[in-house]
């Protein structure tokens, strides 16, 4: 089974326990080897990224929380300053700042993606959500609503914005146990 994983916002692939992925904020080329996967994973903006693949009808995608909503771009830095604030992230998962400019740049493009109107064009067999209850941040309760009213199914696990050991949980029942 091929897994390809996009990380979240100014992550490394490294941090998501052992998957296979494209380091997508520092510029890492998107290998052959992993397009044609069976499970796309994104967490929260390279659930954007892998948006670009959602044509291959075949492959199953699990979007961990991704950017429902579409927001202003001071609105997101306020909500990314807030995230920082009360949930945190540890510096050792954060790419180092030299890649900074080029991340800034590939997210202000996937920001563009209206994530909402690309997954009502997919499968919905093919496709699930998992969100932290805790996020606050990016895809909050009114962001839940909006997936539950279009009928896409939505896993809450005890979490925040970031990857943790519930969401990693949740990904891998997804992935081996169905």
């Amino acid at each position: 089974m091929k897994i390809t994983l996009f990380p979240g916002g100014f992550q490394l692939v490294k941090n998501y326990g052992g998957y296979k992925g494209v380091d997508i904020w520092t510029g890492q080329e998107f290998l052959d080897e992993l397009k044609d996967s069976d499970y796309f994973i994104g967490h929260s903006g390279g659930a954007s990224f892998a948006m670009r693949y959602a044509s291959n009808q075949t492959s199953k995608f699990i979007f961990v929380n991704p950017l429902i909503k579409k927001r202003s771009l001071p609105n997101l830095f306020l909500r990314w300053l807030k995230f920082l604030i009360f949930e945190g992230i540890e510096k050792k998962k954060i790419i180092p700042a030299k890649y900074w400019p080029y991340a800034l740049k590939k997210f202000l493009k996937l920001k563009r993606i209206n994530f909402l109107d690309a997954i009502k064009q997919m499968p919905k067999e093919n496709l699930i959500v998992i969100r932290g209850k805790q996020d606050n941040f990016f895809c909050d309760e009114k962001s839940a609503k909006i997936i539950k009213d279009n009928n896409i199914r939505i896993i809450e696990v005890e979490a925040g914005h970031d990857w943790n050991e519930n969401i990693a949980e949740a990904v891998n029942e997804i992935i081996f146990m169905l």
